[in-house]
C-alpha cells in the first residue's frame, strides 16, 4: 500500500467524479466551473447544477453549485446557513455561501463535497449535535453550524461557527463523509482522521466508547477508501491479507445483532459495539483485490477495488461492487434490507438483491428509514419504512405511509443523474438541472416544518404541512429555469 495520490489540481474533479461515473448513463459535465470566468451571483450568471449532497442532516439540504459555491436551505438555525447569521428563516431565500479563499492557487477556493451531521440522523435543531462540512478543492475542511459541546466543530472559534471555519488536518483531504455524529476525513496519504460525539458508541474509532478529541484524530493509517452508515465507520484498508487482522475492510461503532435498528455494520452477526476499527470478516472477502492504493475517493475512477461503496440508514446496510451488485443486510423486520425474507443470522450477511431483470446498482442514497438506489438503466429504485414520515409513491409520486418490501422502480420520478438524502427527505437531480424533493419531516410525524421541500429559490409556496410529494425546485441559471 505505497502508491498515493497526489494532483492537487485534480482533487475536486476526483471527489465528484463519482457523479459522473455512478449516477448517470449519459456524460455530464464538471463538478465547477473556472470561477476567474463565472459570476456566483446565480441570478445573474447561467450555471450548469447544482449537485445535491448526501446528509445525516435533518431538517436541512444542501448542494453545490458547479463553481464550487455552497447552498443550503431548510433548517438555517445553529448558523447552518454558513453566511455569518445565526438564525435564517425556513422560508428565506435559500442561503449560499463560498469558503475562505486565504492561500488558495487561484484565489477562488470552492467547495467539492459536504457532510452534515445531526443526532441519530432525526434530531436537527440541538445545536451541540449540529454541523456541516466541506471539502475543498486544495484538499482543506472546513465546518459551521454547531458548537464545541460535542466536538463536532473540530475547531476553536476563532473563526464564528456561523461561518465556514478551517479544521486543522494534516496533509491533503481527498474524501470526507460521516455519520449521524461523527465526520471523517481521508487524506491522499491514506491517513483517515475523525471528529466529532462518539454516542457512547464508539462511532469515533478513538479507542473507548466515548472518545472524542476536540480536534480531528488519526485512527488508521495505509486506508484505501471509506464509508459511513449512521453510528459507524467503515475503512478498505488495502487488499485482505489471510491472517493479518489490520486488511480489507475495517468497522467501528454501534453494533446489534439481533437485527434491531441498523444491525451489525460488519456483516458478521456481531451483537458487541467497537471502538476501534475491526476487521469484517464477511465484507474483507470482497476485497481481495484492487484496494491496494491509499486515499481513494471510493467509487470514483481511480478505485479499482471490487468493494466500491459502503452506506447505511437506520435500518441497514448497503454495499455496491464494481460489476453493479448490491449488497444488503440489517433489519428485515423493519422493512430495511430490501429482501423478502430474512432471520435474525440472515438479516446480517451481506446478500445480493436485485432492483429489476437486467439492472444494476450504480450509487445508493439514503434517508433515515428508506434506502434509494440508481439503478443502471437512469430510474431511481426505493424500498423501506414509510409507515412514520410518508414518502413518496413510486408511480404518482404524491405522498404514501405504504411500506415497500423490495426495490420498486419510481416512475413518477423520471429519469434521474444523482440521488441524495438527508433525514426524511430525499432529493434527485435532473439532467435539466432542476431538483427534484420530497419528504420533510424531523422528529415528531408527518411535516414539512423546516421546508426542506421547496418550489422555488427565492421564494416558496410549498406547505409546511404534511410530508411532500415529489416537488420540483428550479434553480436560476439552470437549463429548466430558461425552458
Amino acid at each position: 500500500m505505497t502508491r498515493t495520490r497526489s494532483a492537487l489540481a485534480g482533487l475536486a474533479a476526483a471527489a465528484l467524479a463519482v457523479v459522473a461515473v455512478v449516477a448517470s448513463t449519459a456524460p455530464t459535465t464538471a463538478a465547477y466551473t473556472d470561477r476567474a470566468e463565472a459570476v456566483t451571483d446565480v441570478f445573474a450568471s447561467p450555471t450548469t447544477r447544482f449537485v445535491p449532497q448526501q446528509t445525516y442532516l435533518a431538517g436541512t439540504a444542501a448542494a453545490v453549485q458547479d463553481d464550487g459555491t455552497i447552498a443550503v436551505w431548510g433548517y438555517r438555525g445553529n448558523g447552518l446557513s454558513g453566511t455569518g447569521t445565526t438564525t435564517v428563516d425556513s422560508a428565506a431565500t435559500i442561503s449560499l455561501v463560498t469558503l475562505p479563499s486565504d492561500g488558495h492557487p487561484d484565489g477562488a477556493r470552492r467547495a467539492v463535497r459536504l457532510a452534515g451531521v445531526s443526532l441519530d440522523n432525526y434530531y436537527p435543531a440541538d445545536v451541540s449535535y449540529s454541523g456541516l462540512a466541506a471539502l475543498s478543492d486544495d484538499g482543506r475542511v472546513y465546518t459551521w453550524g454547531g458548537n464545541q459541546v460535542h466536538n463536532i466543530m473540530g475547531r476553536t472559534n476563532a473563526v464564528p461557527f456561523n461561518r465556514p471555519g478551517q479544521v486543522s488536518i494534516p496533509g491533503t483531504v481527498v474524501d470526507l463523509v460521516s455519520s449521524a455524529s461523527v465526520f471523517m476525513a481521508l487524506t491522499d496519504t491514506g491517513d483517515l482522521y475523525t471528529w466529532g460525539y462518539a454516542q457512547s458508541r464508539g462511532v469515533t474509532g478513538q479507542g473507548t466508547a466515548t472518545a472524542s478529541a476536540a480536534t480531528p484524530t488519526r485512527i488508521l493509517t495505509g486506508v484505501h477508501s471509506i464509508g459511513a452508515g449512521v453510528w459507524n465507520g467503515w475503512a478498505i484498508r488495502g487488499n485482505t491479507v489471510a491472517g493479518d487482522a489490520t486488511t480489507g475492510v475495517l468497522w467501528w461503532g454501534w453494533a446489534n445483532g439481533a437485527g434491531a435498528y441498523a444491525g451489525d455494520p460488519s456483516g458478521d452477526n456481531v451483537t458487541t459495539s467497537r471502538s476501534t476499527p475491526t476487521r469484517s470478516q464477511a465484507l474483507s472477502a470482497l476485497t481481495t483485490t484492487g484496494c491496494d492504493a491509499v486515499g481513494v475517493v471510493a467509487g470514483s475512477p481511480e478505485d479499482t477495488c471490487r468493494l466500491q461503496s459502503l452506506t447505511g440508514h437506520y435500518y441497514g446496510s448497503q454495499a455496491v461492487l464494481d460489476d453493479g451488485t448490491l449488497l444488503t443486510w440489517g433489519n428485515y423486520v423493519e422493512w430495511g434490507t430490501g429482501r423478502t425474507d430474512g432471520g435474525s443470522a440472515a438479516n446480517n450477511t451481506p446478500t445480493a438483491i436485485t432492483l429489476a431483470a437486467g439492472v444494476t446498482a450504480r450509487q445508493v442514497a439514503t434517508t433515515e428509514d428508506y434506502v434509494l438506489v440508481l439503478g443502471s438503466d437512469g430510474y431511481a429504485y426505493v424500498w423501506g419504512r414509510y409507515s412514520y414520515s410518508y414518502g413518496p409513491h413510486p408511480s404518482t409520486g404524491a405522498t404514501s405511509n405504504a411500506n415497500i418490501r423490495t426495490p420498486t422502480r419510481m416512475t413518477a420520478l423520471g429519469q434521474v443523474e444523482l440521488l441524495a438524502g438527508t433525514g426524511y427527505s430525499g432529493m434527485a437531480l435532473r439532467a435539466d438541472g432542476t431538483l427534484v424533493l420530497w419528504g420533510g419531516t424531523t422528529q415528531g410525524g408527518s411535516h414539512n416544518t423546516h421546508r426542506v421541500v421547496r418550489n422555488g429559490f427565492a421564494t416558496t409556496t410549498t406547505p409546511t404541512t404534511p410530508s411532500q410529494g415529489l416537488t420540483a425546485l428550479v434553480m436560476p441559471g439552470t437549463a429548466a429555469a430558461s425552458a
